[in-house]
Formats: C-alpha cells, structure tokens, sequence
C-alpha cells in the first residue's frame, strides 16, 4: 500500500511562489505606477471641469461674458504647474492648464437661457523612472442651464 500524499492548497508549489502570484504583483506595481503619474492629471482634469462648472453658475447673475473667460482662464492657470526647462537650460514652470481667453468658446443662447463653455488643453505627461514624455489633450465642452429659478412669489 501507498502512503497517503498531502493535498496542496493550490496556490504554492514546492518553492514557496506560484507565477501567479508573480504575476498578479507585477500586474500591481503597473497599476500603482500608472495611478502615480496619471492620478494627479486626472485630478487637475476633474478640478476643471468642476471651475467651468462654477463659472457658469456664477454666469447666471454676471452678464459679463468677456470679464468671466478672462478670470476662469486666469483661475485655470493657477491650478497646477508643470517644471521644465527654459531655452538657457534652467528650470521654470508654466501653467498645466494654459488656455488663453480667446480660445475659450464662451456661447449664451436666449431660448432656452444656456451657456455653453468649451475649450481643449494639452499637457505633457511625464513617465520618471523610464525617462518618456508624452503630449495629452483634454477637451471641455460643456452647455449648462442658466435660466432664473422661479421659487415662487415672495411672501
């Protein structure tokens, strides 16, 4: 007779490590780099759109079109910074989010009351520890309801 063998869970040989479990941790530590370098583009992204979004509120009482794209796009440039370096070799920045007032298209319709707000930006996208750089475009095109709310007759 044969002496009984021990079932192994599965998940382990011999050695102690299964490819899986190589594998999966390599499939983690892409993850967590890509997360690295595209989780603070998207972020700035996301707090765009969410100023475009306060400009149009604020649009809704501030009939002023061309005073409202001059400070969004000033606002827009102070959200985040990318370093680089000049044409003598030293460091400086320049705004993420360069976008000037006359390439935001900047619309109000009268029926129905809308506003429409669109503009792109491009912003380079740099891989650090494989020494790459790559260019990203964003776009913003965004309509928004900007009619007076009617909450009834004062009393």
């Amino acid at each position: 007779m044969t002496p009984a063998r021990s079932v192994s869970p599965g998940w382990r040989d011999e050695r102690g490590v299964s490819w899986v479990t190589v594998l999966l941790l390599l499939v983690l530590a892409a993850g967590g780099y890509l997360l690295w370098v595209w989780g603070p583009i998207y972020l700035v992204h996301y707090e765009v759109k969410q100023m475009v979004r306060d400009f149009a509120n604020q649009a809704v009482k501030n009939p002023d079109d061309a005073g409202q794209r001059i400070f969004m796009t000033k606002r827009l440039a102070s959200l985040d910074k990318v370093d680089y370096l000049d044409e003598y070799g030293r460091p400086a920045w320049m705004p993420a989010v360069n976008v000037q007032p006359e390439q935001v298209v900047w619309e109000r319709s009268k029926d129905p009351p809308s506003l429409r707000i669109a503009f792109e930006y491009t912003r380079p996208v740099r891989y650090p520890l494989i020494d790459r750089e790559a260019q990203v475009t964003f776009e913003i095109d965004q309509t928004f309801d900007i009619s007076r709310p009617d909450w009834g007759s004062p009393r």
